[in-house]
């Protein structure tokens, strides 16, 4: 059952009080028991509910028009409840539940001013021409029609409305009279022209605010007109419109991160040279794109450039793919991919930098400071397929024998908390761990004291014995005292399980590295002039990453 509450203000009847009337005397009228009214819907009757709660005077009362439970009680009607005489409430609190009277005065019946105006006559107009001249007064009265300065009338009087001159009035007075009104002329029309001043400053800003939109409406129909730059501009909008875009599509962490880095190359965009080709004459392959103002009369912007170059090299995107796209061909989005990456390896591969041993020691995790305190780095080389060469030379040099293609090889060097610390070029798929390990410039960072872990293959302890470094590396199987096989002992599994447990991590950050899919394909021939280029950028973007061994 709905209990009713008075929404009056000061009224504390309530439908519950009705069984106690004897202890809530408020509740009886006119000897009987109050009643409650709903207040009118909002559909049936709209005026008549906003006439009820205008009567209320409730401040900031705008009650829900589907809760049913906000009436009045009968004390806010003369008739005890809403009638068609007395549909609205008038009986509250600031009334002191009286209604008023009307006055029935002559004083409160005032004369209407059209009649005022109706009944004054020509004849009654007085011009300065028709007074004496007065020899004292020197200024310049003009001959205009006295009425035009005399005031309104007041209503409040009926001795104001007569628009006749008074005999007694003499003529001084009256010269002083037109003075006065010509001064209160004079400051209105500069109260005018002060005002008229302004408002031709606001049309000013209104015809500019107006030519700025119009430009902005004639750019907005180009686009619309325009459905691939309207294709190019949504497609940019949506990658870069959350985190979780930015590093699914783009390969970086985070929205802040992608809009930093691209501020880092801007500068160096208007001055790079583009890539024309390897056909071209060495004078000719790269040509310079600052004759204009960066952008101008280009169809792509720097940051559509970049965001080209970030979706190749994460998502392998090829060349017809990304020229449907961005709607330009594919020769311009081979060479925005060629000098962009070129430009990135530039100015951010030398950030991939080898720590020293404090900083090592300092975020150093407690898994590695429990059993190899002194670990410096962790290696291991990864191989990336190419496609096959038609030059059967090429072919020999690049084939694997563990992958059985054709690949190229990297080396690769991580902290302990995971972030690369070296990354050397590619070399062809033939060459072997020792090799590209001493030919890569690994060993030259090498210092004394340091301890490198790798994987059993990595043949050079005495490469890091020449420079007082030690080599921590899963124990070989020996052939076996009984029966065949290889196996090895207790302490050795042991030992081979402690590194394992830890060089694991070297494989999870590869596996980050190939998260690239431009490096985990096959890598088409006319690519591999970019791929040293691009690896060591997926490697700096690795590194913006959260790390993937924890410090504690």
């Amino acid at each position: 059952m709905v209990n009713f509450h008075c929404i009056a203000e000061g009224c504390s009847n309530d439908s519950r009080k009705k069984h106690n009337a004897v202890k809530y005397p408020d509740m009886i009228l006119n000897g009987c028991i109050v009643d409650f009214h709903v207040l009118p819907s909002v559909i049936k009757n709209p005026k008549l509910r906003k006439l009820w709660l205008s009567q209320i005077r409730r401040e900031g009362f705008n009650p829900d028009p589907n809760c049913h439970w906000h009436a009045l009680c009968s004390r806010h009607f003369i008739e005890g409840r809403p009638t068609k005489e007395n549909a609205v409430p008038t009986l509250f609190a600031y009334n002191n539940y009286k209604t008023g009277t009307p006055r029935d005065t002559k004083n409160s019946t005032l004369r209407p001013i059209e009649q005022l105006i109706l009944t004054t006559q020509p004849a009654n107009i007085v011009t300065v021409s028709q007074l004496p001249k007065v020899p004292r007064q020197k200024k310049y009265i003009p001959d205009i029609p006295v009425i035009s300065y005399i005031e309104k009338p007041s209503l409040d009087h009926t001795y104001c409305t007569s628009t006749e001159v008074s005999e007694d009035v003499s003529i001084e007075e009256k010269c002083v009279m037109l003075i006065e009104n010509s001064n209160t002329l004079e400051q209105k029309c500069q109260r005018y022209e002060t005002d008229n001043n302004q408002l031709r400053k606001q049309v000013k800003l209104l015809q500019v605010e107006l030519h700025a939109t119009k430009e902005e409406n004639k750019v907005l129909n180009e686009k619309f007109n325009n459905t691939d730059e309207l294709l190019k501009d949504k497609l940019v909008e949506k990658l870069t419109k959350s985190n979780s875009n930015v590093k699914c599509f783009l390969g970086l962490p985070s929205i802040s991160m992608l809009f930093g880095i691209f501020k880092l190359l801007e500068g160096h965009a208007s001055k790079m040279k583009y890539w024309m080709g390897p056909d071209s004459s060495d004078g000719k392959r790269w040509q310079v794109n600052n004759k204009k103002k960066p952008g101008a009369s280009r169809k792509l912007t720097f940051f559509e450039e970049f965001v080209i170059t970030l979706l190749r090299l994460r998502l392998g995107l090829n060349t017809y793919v990304l020229s449907l796209l961005f709607g330009v061909s594919q020769s311009t989005i081979s060479r925005v991919f060629t000098t962009w990456i070129s430009l990135m390896a530039q100015c951010l591969g030398p950030l991939i930098k080898w720590p020293s041993k404090e900083k090592i020691k300092k975020h150093m995790p407690l898994s590695f400071r429990r059993k190899y305190p002194n670990t410096r780095v962790i290696i291991d080389a990864t191989e990336f397929y190419v496609q096959r060469p038609r030059n059967p030379t090429a072919q020999s040099k690049t084939w694997s024998n563990y992958k059985s293609k054709n690949t190229f090889k990297t080396l690769v060097g991580i902290t302990p908390n995971g972030a690369f610390s070296f990354i050397s070029d590619l070399w062809t798929g033939n060459i072997s761990d020792r090799s590209i390990t001493e030919r890569s410039g690994f060993i030259d960072l090498i210092e004394k004291g340091d301890h490198v872990m790798a994987d059993r293959g990595f043949l050079i302890k005495d490469l890091l014995l020449s420079k007082g470094a030690t080599l921590n590396m899963p124990p070989f199987t020996r052939p076996c005292k009984h029966g065949k096989g290889r196996c090895l002992t207790a302490k050795e599994i042991k030992e081979s399980k402690s590194i394992a447990s830890l060089r694991i991590h070297v494989e999870r950050s590869i596996q980050r590295l190939k998260s690239y899919k431009f490096l985990s394909g096959v890598m088409p021939i006319n690519s591999l002039s970019v791929a040293n280029q691009a690896l060591k950028v997926a490697g700096f973007f690795c590194n913006l990453m959260k790390p993937l061994v924890q410090k504690l």
